[in-house]
C-alpha cells in the first residue's frame, strides 16, 4: 500500500537503521562498529542528531556559491574529514545537560514573575485578570459606542480560560469548593503557562509594566522602566523554555525571537547589557544567559547559577571541542562585570518597587494636581482662564517642592519617576500632623539612601503600635490606622501621649 502526502513535495525514501549507518559512512562520518552506531541512532534518532552534525557538513569549494538566494549558508551532504558519530553524541549529551540546567534557572525566574505580576495586579483588583477595565484593556471602536475589551484581551482571556478549566491541583480544588469557579489573580498566575503569563504582562497598564521593569533595572535611555524590553525578555524566555520542554537544540541555535537591548544599553556602550545590541548576540544563547543573569541578580542575588552555567559551557567547549562563538559568546565576555561572582545590582530599585506595592501612590503629576489648596501668588490679579490655570499649576508645583525641601512628605523614586503615598494628603494639601511627624522622623535618617528612608517611614506608619488605642475589632492600630479613624487634633495628641515616635527604626536598624 502506498501512502499519500497531500500538499508536500517530500520524496525522500524511508531508511532502516542499517541503511542510515551506511549513508552516514558513505558521506564520510566515522560511525564506529555497527552495534555502537545502531545503538546511538535508535536511542536518539537520525533526524534529531542531524542538527548536531549539520555544522560538520562540507561547504562548497570556490568558485561555487556559499549561500543560497535567501542568504542561507549552503552545506553539502558530505562531512568534513574527522567527523565522528561519537563526537556528535557528545555534543548532544552536552546540549541535554545544558537544557536541564537552563530549565532549572528558568523555573526560578518564572516563579518570581508569577508572584510579581499577580501581586501588582492583585493590589488593584483580586480578579484584575478578568476585569479589562483594571488592565486598561478597553477601547472605544467608534464614537458614540460604549468601550469594549480589546481583541488582544479577549484572545488572552480565551486562552487563560482553557488553562483554568484544566487546572486540577489541590489548591485549585480548594478555591473552587470554597469560593466558586474562578481564581483570584494571585492563584490564577499559578495555573497559567509562561506564555499566558508573559502575555498578561503585555496587557497590564503601562505604569505597572514600567514599575516592574524598573524594579528589575531594565531601563530606558532616560532612566524609566523599559517595559518593551522586559516584555520582549519574557517572550524570549518563554520561547527558550518551550524549546527546553520539547527537548529542542540549544547548541549552535539562532533563536527566532530577537532579544531587545534596553534603551539604557543602546545609549551606553559600557552598560552591562550593551552586548545585546550586537546582532551576533541577541539571537544566541549568550544573549539569553545575559538577561537571565541580570534578572536573577534581582530575584536571587545570592545565587550564581547562571555564572555556573557559563563556566560549564566554557569547560565543555574545551573538552568537546566547539567554539563559544557558536553560542554567541563574544571574545571578551569575561571582562563584563556581570559575570563576576561578587557582582551585585543596587538594591534601591527593588526596595522602591516593593514600597509601591505597600501603599496607594500618586505620581508627581497626580500629586501636584491633587494640591488644590495651593495658593496662587497675587491671586487677586486679573487673569484669563488660561493664565489662571497656569498660575494654579505653578502654585501646585511650588507647594510640592516646599514639602520636599522641608522633608515633610514621603517620596518614593523608581526609574526616574517620583511617587507619593496618597494617605499623606487630605482636602487638597498635606495633613499637617502627618507632615510634622514625617519631618521629625526623617531628621533621624540624614545621609541614608532615600529608598531606605521611605521604607523606614512607611514601616512606622503601617506597623501596629502596642501603645496606641485598639480598633473597633479589638486589633492594635498602626499610626496610619489611627490617622484615618480620628480627627487630626486627636491623632496628634494620642501619638504624643503614647510616645509612638520613639519606636521609629532608622534605616541603619537603630531605634531612634
Amino acid at each position: 500500500m502506498h501512502g499519500t502526502t497531500p500538499d508536500s513535495t517530500y520524496a525522500k525514501p524511508f531508511l532502516t537503521v542499517p541503511e542510515q549507518i551506511r549513508r552516514l559512512r558513505g558521506r564520510g562520518m566515522a560511525c564506529g562498529d555497527d552495534i555502537f552506531a545502531a545503538d546511538i541512532l535508535e536511542r536518539y534518532g537520525y533526524y534529531r542528531l542531524s542538527g548536531y552534525w549539520h555544522l560538520y557538513r562540507d561547504r562548497p569549494a570556490p568558485p561555487e556559491p556559499r549561500f543560497d538566494e535567501e542568504g542561507r549558508e549552503i552545506r553539502l551532504d558530505t562531512f568534513v574529514p574527522g567527523t565522528g558519530l561519537a563526537h556528535v553524541v557528545s555534543l548532544y549529551d552536552f546540549d541535554h545537560e545544558l537544557r536541564v540546567r537552563l530549565s532549572d534557572i528558568l523555573s526560578i525566574i518564572e516563579t518570581s514573575f508569577r508572584f510579581f505580576i499577580g501581586h501588582r495586579l492583585g493590589k488593584v483588583d483580586a480578579f484584575a485578570h478578568r476585569n479589562p477595565w483594571a488592565l486598561g484593556a478597553m477601547r472605544q471602536e467608534h464614537a458614540g459606542t460604549p468601550p469594549e475589551p480589546t481583541t488582544a484581551y479577549r484572545e488572552w482571556l480565551e486562552e487563560y480560560e482553557r488553562h483554568e478549566k484544566r487546572a486540577r491541583g489541590d489548591f485549585v480544588v480548594h478555591f473552587r469548593e470554597q469560593y466558586g469557579p474562578h481564581l483570584p489573580i494571585w492563584v490564577a498566575t499559578e495555573v497559567m503557562s509562561f506564555g499566558v503569563l508573559s502575555s498578561l504582562y503585555d496587557l497590564m497598564p503601562q505604569s505597572d509594566q514600567e514599575i516592574l521593569a524598573a524594579r528589575f533595572q531594565v531601563s530606558t535611555a532616560d532612566g524609566r522602566g523599559d517595559r518593551g524590553a522586559l516584555g520582549n525578555w519574557l517572550n524570549n524566555l518563554r520561547n527558550v523554555r518551550n524549546i527546553c520542554a520539547h527537548y529542542g537544540r540549544l547548541w549552535n541555535r539562532a533563536f527566532d525571537v530577537l532579544i531587545d537591548a534596553p534603551g539604557q544599553s543602546r545609549r551606553d556602550a559600557a552598560d552591562l547589557l550593551a552586548p545585546l545590541v550586537d546582532g551576533r548576540t541577541n539571537n544566541r544563547l549568550y544573549g539569553v544567559l545575559l538577561i537571565m543573569r541580570h534578572l536573577l541578580l534581582s530575584i536571587a542575588p545570592e545565587r550564581n547559577r547562571v555564572v555556573d552555567l557559563a563556566d560549564f559551557i566554557e569547560e565543555q567547549s574545551r573538552a568537546i571541542g566547539f567554539s563559544m562563538e557558536q553560542l554567541g559568546f563574544p571574545d571578551d565576555w569575561r571582562s563584563n562585570l556581570i559575570w563576576d561572582r561578587g557582582f551585585a545590582l543596587g538594591r534601591s530599585s527593588m526596595l522602591a518597587a516593593s514600597l509601591l506595592d505597600r501603599a496607594n501612590c500618586m505620581t508627581a503629576a497626580e500629586t501636584r494636581e491633587s494640591l488644590t489648596e495651593a495658593e496662587v501668588i497675587d491671586e487677586e490679579r486679573t487673569r484669563t482662564p488660561t493664565q489662571a490655570a497656569r498660575a494654579k499649576k505653578a502654585a501646585q508645583r511650588s507647594l510640592l517642592r516646599t514639602y520636599l525641601k522641608y522633608g515633610v512628605v514621603i517620596e518614593i523614586e523608581l526609574g526616574q519617576t517620583r511617587h507619593y503615598p496618597g494617605f499623606q494628603f487630605r482636602d487638597g494639601k498635606i495633613i499637617d500632623a502627618l507632615a510634622e511627624i514625617n519631618k521629625e522622623l526623617a531628621a533621624r535618617c540624614v545621609g541614608a539612601d532615600p529608598a531606605r528612608v521611605a521604607a523606614a517611614l512607611l514601616d512606622w506608619w503601617q506597623t501596629p503600635h502596642p501603645d496606641l488605642p485598639e480598633g473597633a475589632d479589638g486589633a492594635t492600630l498602626s499610626p496610619l490606622d489611627l490617622l484615618e479613624s480620628v480627627p487630626e487634633a486627636s491623632f496628634e495628641r494620642v501619638v504624643r501621649e503614647a510616645s509612638a515616635t520613639d519606636s521609629f527604626v532608622s534605616p541603619d536598624g537603630v531605634v531612634r
